[in-house]
């Protein structure tokens, strides 16, 4: 299962590392957040209308995260995208 704890410190690192970088607050778009968990299959269909406005993709995965065709299609849609 998720460490929700140790994501969220990994997090907190990634923020810290970005502030020290930029000069300011990072801006994120959480999918977890912002795709309806319970209706994906319509949310997929947005995946690079979502992304298209992302310059990073920082994932803070799990064992079970390739399990998951959502999260595969994410990691796919954004490396094609930036032409990886």
């Amino acid at each position: 299962s998720d460490d929700k704890e140790a994501k969220w410190e990994a997090l907190q690192r990634w923020r810290a590392k970005f502030i020290e970088a930029e000069g300011r607050e990072p801006r994120l778009w959480i999918d977890r957040c912002c795709v309806k968990q319970t209706n994906i299959d319509i949310d997929l269909a947005c995946l690079p209308f979502f992304l298209s406005g992302c310059k990073t993709l920082l994932v803070l995965g799990s064992e079970s995260y390739l399990s998951r065709l959502w999260c595969i299609m994410e990691l796919v849609t954004f490396a094609h995208m930036r032409g990886g």
